[in-house]
């Protein structure tokens, strides 16, 4: 084994930019970040990801107090397995509870040890060797050894938890050699497998948790569940015994508010210590005038359009897939709905990504989209699509500017407004009664190969578009295998040429999202797909 403490996911030069339980994202709630950290820019604008408004070194940490975070969705259960960990719809209340066993820098991006105390590697990234600190308790008094980390990544795997699925389609075992020490073996070489341990499966539940079908959260995190008010809030109370000391904050509570400008002004009120700023351009560019520290981000394809693959859908014939691609201009959809602000293109990984290729997404060609979709008609089509969208400001007028898009080049577009993102999971995500809909593909930074195994593998059951290509399940097979930074890249170009071929759905631009808080705040940690640590977070005098 080797004895390196963190591994780099990949940093290269780059070039001038849930839904929950799924890979696949509501972005009319909007969507979350990604997890980069430079500053960049794009051809609409600066976009600065990565730490902004830095404050001055505010002294030694203040004791006490309750710091309000406002979230996207207050998850009903505090259980892993039943909602994917992603900042600001879920990770937040997980990591709280239970923490993660390895953690994403976001300026470097390297996974580093937290509630671990190393992970080493084999040479070929084959074989891991998870190294626990010693005398980690859960909050019940129990010890988190070797034993119940395997317990809980055994149960998360059982329960389906986001990730199970490409979990156990690449670790063969996972073995304590010691009390303290789990030996992972893969079936293939997989230098990026520490980023599995940032989400879900590295959130250990305490063997005491589940108690035949009832599941209270006990797990060895910096808080612990206080009250639970359903749509209202959730308060954690500090957890005394925390491994890395008793954290600063007396509580932390978590409201969700209604979207991204009511946060932004619940922030400027001071209501809300801490802001989930997403996906609306004037808010976030508001907010970082205004000078509020914090965290920017953007999430790859955060905002698309979800064709329905399926048998028995217009999209089950690809040259309807096609026609959809090549029918919209992404960039008149920014102008649109962002004023030109936002971050416009049909390309899995946009211009502020590391995982940025020279291979574009698909080019709008109306010309070439409505000689596809008469084909299509020729052969028995009627070139009715059936249009789902969430109704939502900001979503609505994607809707409207997408289906004048599709309507220029023959398409008949029924737009299907949802009342609420309860009305988009089930009947986008659970019963896939649509034939399009707006969401978003969920490519984090970080996540590069669970974000394209959950939403695009054809065995995937977060696979929402139902795509199925045995050509781009070998690419991701072949991508999760890739030893360094210029392999992954070139794969990466393969799987964007084959995307723009065969169309499993149609990205059209990334998604920024802004984590703000008060001057007065300090200590919050962004990690792997934005969710933040409060661990070390306090609250100075306003």
């Amino acid at each position: 084994m080797s004895h390196s403490r963190s591994w780099r996911i990949g940093k290269v030069s780059r070039v001038a930019v849930a839904l929950l339980g799924t890979g696949v994202l509501l972005v009319g709630c909007a969507s979350n970040g990604d997890d980069s950290g430079t500053d960049t820019t794009n051809t609409s604008g600066d976009v600065v990801t990565g730490m902004v408004n830095e404050q001055p070194d505010p002294g030694d940490a203040v004791a006490g107090g309750t710091m309000t975070y406002g979230v996207q969705v207050l998850v009903p259960s505090l259980d892993p397995t039943k909602t994917a960990a992603r900042g600001g719809s879920g990770g937040e209340a997980f990591a709280a509870v239970y923490d993660v066993l390895m953690s994403y820098d976001t300026a470097s991006g390297e996974f580093e040890p937290k509630l671990a105390q190393s992970l080493d590697t084999s040479d070929d990234g084959s074989t891991w060797r998870l190294k626990l600190r010693d005398g980690v308790k859960f909050s019940d008094g129990s010890a988190l050894d070797a034993n119940a980390v395997i317990a809980s990544i055994d149960r998360y795997n059982a329960g389906k938890g986001n990730g199970a699925e490409l979990w156990l389609a690449s670790v063969e075992s996972a073995q304590a050699s010691g009390p303290t020490t789990v030996d992972f073996k893969l079936k293939t070489p997989w230098m990026r497998f520490p980023s599995m341990l940032a989400l879900g499966h590295g959130m250990i539940v305490a063997p005491s948790s589940q108690q035949g079908d009832k599941f209270t959260a006990v797990g060895a995190g910096p808080f612990t569940e206080d009250l639970f008010t359903p749509s209202v809030e959730r308060i954690f109370k500090a957890n005394p015994s925390y491994y890395g000391g008793a954290p600063k904050l007396d509580k932390l509570r978590m409201v969700a508010l209604n979207g991204p400008q009511a946060n932004l002004e619940s922030l400027n009120s001071g209501q809300l210590d801490v802001a989930y700023i997403r996906g609306l351009t004037s808010a976030i560019n508001s907010a970082k005038s205004a000078g509020y520290p914090g965290y920017i981000d953007v999430l790859n394809a955060g905002s698309a359009e979800i064709v329905n693959n399926r048998e028995g859908r217009p999209g089950s014939d690809v040259r309807v897939r096609q026609a959809i691609g090549y029918a919209l201009d992404t960039t008149l959809i920014d102008q649109r709905v962002e004023n030109g602000e936002g971050l416009p293109g049909s390309e899995l990984f946009g211009p502020t990504s590391q995982w940025h290729v020279d291979t574009p997404g698909i080019a709008y060609d109306p010309e070439k989209a409505k000689e596809l979709l008469n084909q299509a008609k020729a052969d028995g089509y009627d070139g009715t699509l059936d249009y789902v969208v969430l109704s939502e400001p900001k979503d609505h007028a994607i809707g409207l500017a997408v289906q004048s898009l599709l309507q220029a080049v023959g398409f008949e577009v029924n737009l299907i407004l949802a009342n609420n993102a309860g009305d988009i999971v089930q009947n986008v995500y659970v019963k896939h009664d649509f034939d399009l809909a707006h969401a978003g593909i969920g490519m984090y930074e970080s996540i590069l190969d669970l974000g394209l195994f959950s939403t695009t593998n054809s065995t995937s059951m977060a696979n929402t578009a139902g795509y199925a290509n045995p050509a781009m399940d070998q690419l991701i097979a072949d991508l999760q295998q890739a030893k360094d930074n210029s392999s992954t890249l070139a794969i990466i170009g393969k799987i964007q040429t084959l995307w723009n071929e065969t169309v499993p759905s149609a990205p059209i631009g990334g998604l920024t999202s802004f984590w703000a808080w008060q001057k007065n705040v300090h200590g919050v940690v962004p990690t792997a797909t934005g969710i933040m640590l409060f661990d070390q977070a306090w609250m100075g005098a306003k």
